[in-house]
């Protein structure tokens, strides 16, 4: 097979650290998240099968298809990601489709861990595509990428926000403004996300990833929270009052304040934030119906953290497991996360992994073999 034939790609997955889940997800209004570099690595070979497969698992090949029915995991993804291409960008969807490209997928994301593990391996198969193919990027540009990634995603029936999908495609340390995208219109019916880079002004948050090791769904909290929220929403646009729909207003301005702390590097403040922006989403995740707010673990793994003298500590992901944001004084990295470590696992977390917060200044990126 000719080298040229084969393309590589890598996509980072995400962090949440302010905001969320406002990015239209639960209200639209700001983020501030950053790309990490824990990444999604795809392997594509023009001229093939129309098949996907783990990269360490060749012959465990699966059939890739417009009929998303019968499929599951990645190929449910790649499929639907191809289902979406197609909609919107036929011609380029006939391209893809007609040469049958075979797909070969691996992560060093944690599997449910709350880091945008599906969306970064779309990400990663988008920028493959885009190279392979040659697809004009003024049409097929890093927005319209990740809205394209944000309605697949919802063709493979997992509920998510904007933010996963714009920071796996473009990368950095960014505040992204929602305002206008709550509805998940149909592309080109609601504005596209702003993305504002500031790792040009901050390369560096002293943040511990702590990944609980306890897997779930995100999708399956995110839908129950969503319809709770749309609901509550619905009412006080009629009119009525909605505490649900107030709380995660003040969630959205954590994102709004937060970004004076961040580019100021003001680590006081912007813990206090975040602990800010926790404890809102805790209690609107009871008021949505999780008896147990944003998860018993990942409060009790946020309860030691601030006991034991951090900044700030909140979710990053959905909640009910998944991974806790941990603020530290800078220079105190490695020993918290050495200490977090250490108790998750003394809880039972026997899967449990600290990880220092390493910014991944590229988003999706692709070369020719």
């Amino acid at each position: 097979m000719k080298s040229e034939r084969k393309i590589t790609a890598s996509a980072p997955g995400r962090i949440n650290i302010l905001g969320n889940p406002t990015d239209a997800l639960e209200g639209a209004y700001a983020v501030i998240s950053a790309a990490v570099e824990l990444r999604a690595r795809i392997k594509l070979k023009k001229n093939g099968k129309m098949t996907a497969a783990p990269a360490d698992n060749p012959l465990s090949a699966a059939s890739l298809s417009l009929e998303l029915k019968k499929l599951s995991g990645a190929p449910l993804l790649f499929s639907s990601l191809l289902k979406v291409l197609k909609r919107y960008f036929p011609d380029e969807a006939n391209t893809v489709l007609s040469d049958k490209p075979d797909i070969y997928y691996a992560t060093e994301i944690p599997p449910e861990s709350g880091l945008a593990g599906s969306t970064a391996l779309l990400a990663a198969l988008a920028e493959a595509l885009r190279t392979a193919y040659s697809l004009d990027r003024r049409k097929l540009n890093d927005y319209i990428i990740a809205e394209l990634i944000q309605r697949a995603e919802e063709e493979a029936g997992i509920v998510c926000g904007y933010a996963d999908r714009y920071a796996c495609v473009m990368g950095g340390l960014a505040y992204m403004d929602f305002r206008g995208k709550l509805h998940h219109k149909p592309l080109r019916k609601e504005p596209l996300a702003t993305y504002e880079r500031l790792d040009r002004y901050v390369d560096h948050i002293p943040l511990v990833i702590c990944y609980l090791g306890i897997r779930r769904r995100s999708g399956d909290i995110h839908r129950k929270f969503r319809a709770a929220y749309m609901k509550e929403w619905a009412k006080a646009k009629a009119g009525g009052k909605s505490e649900l729909v107030a709380i995660m207003r003040k969630v959205g301005l954590t994102a709004m304040k937060g970004k004076y702390a961040l580019l100021e590097q003001d680590w006081e403040t912007f813990g206090k934030l975040m602990n800010l922006n926790h404890a809102l989403v805790d209690k609107a995740m009871r008021l949505a119906g999780f008896a147990e707010g944003a998860g018993h673990y990942n409060n009790m793994v946020i309860k030691y953290a601030l006991k034991s003298g951090a900044l700030g500590a909140k979710l990053s992901g959905a909640g009910g497991g998944g991974s806790v944001l941990v603020l530290v004084e800078p220079g105190k990295e490695t020993t918290a996360a050495s200490k977090l470590e250490e108790y998750m696992k003394r809880a039972g977390l026997s899967s449990a992994k600290a990880y220092l917060f390493t910014l991944a200044k590229k988003g999706a990126t692709a070369e020719r073999l």
